[in-house]
């Protein structure tokens, strides 16, 4: 198996866009999910002056969900209120750039849109930066991470009907160290959003 950390995707099923995120730790994995109306966060339990282990990881509106690694979650959400996703992307992943920890870890971004097949990916590391819009494919994601996947690739989901089932099917990915996994699905007239966790 292979370690990516941070891990999300966006795609297509039965028609409608989804999107989800994965993490995979291997210093932090003592973390728990917080799920509001319009946002999900990853909340820290192990003490650490690390300012990266938590975040707003899920941020959804009427028209966008964001799925992010990192602050930039919400910044790009406000962005998308004036900007269209590229752009949105593009700024905000240019303007915070990559995580300034031991590991210089890359942030990484996807956006969705309802009633849209086209969904966007951002990357920004220490050497690679790219913002890509891509047309979404029937029961497949492209994915990224931010470690040991080369730019993104496509990987084939088996199908679901709920934000839970998505999250559950991201589970078992086979990737090391995983903690947790986000779906996020679009439902009759709102983004869902659900979470799924160990054990493995």
């Amino acid at each position: 198996m292979t370690y990516t950390g941070r891990t999300l995707g966006i795609g297509l099923m039965k028609g409608k866009p989804f999107a989800f995120y994965l993490l995979c730790s291997r210093s932090f994995p003592n973390r728990k999910a917080v799920i509001n109306d319009n946002a999900a966060y990853i909340i820290n339990q192990t003490e650490t002056d690390n300012p990266y282990v938590s975040y707003p990881v899920v941020r959804v509106g009427e028209k966008y969900a964001v799925v992010t690694n990192g602050l930039h979650t919400d910044f790009i959400f406000q962005v998308l209120e004036w900007e269209k996703p590229r752009k949105a992307l593009v700024h905000v992943l240019d303007a915070m750039d990559y995580e300034r920890d031991e590991y210089n870890t890359p942030r990484i971004a996807g956006v969705v849109e309802r009633g849209n097949n086209r969904g966007w990916l951002g990357f920004a590391g220490r050497d690679e930066f790219w913002v890509r819009e891509l047309e979404l494919q029937e029961g497949k994601a492209f994915v990224t991470a931010t470690y040991n996947v080369d730019g993104f690739v496509e990987l084939g989901l088996n199908g679901f009907s709920s934000a839970g089932e998505l999250a559950s099917e991201v589970l078992k990915l086979p990737f090391e160290h995983k903690v947790m996994a986000f779906g996020i699905t679009e439902d009759e007239n709102r983004w869902a959003v659900d979470v799924s966790k160990g054990p493995f």
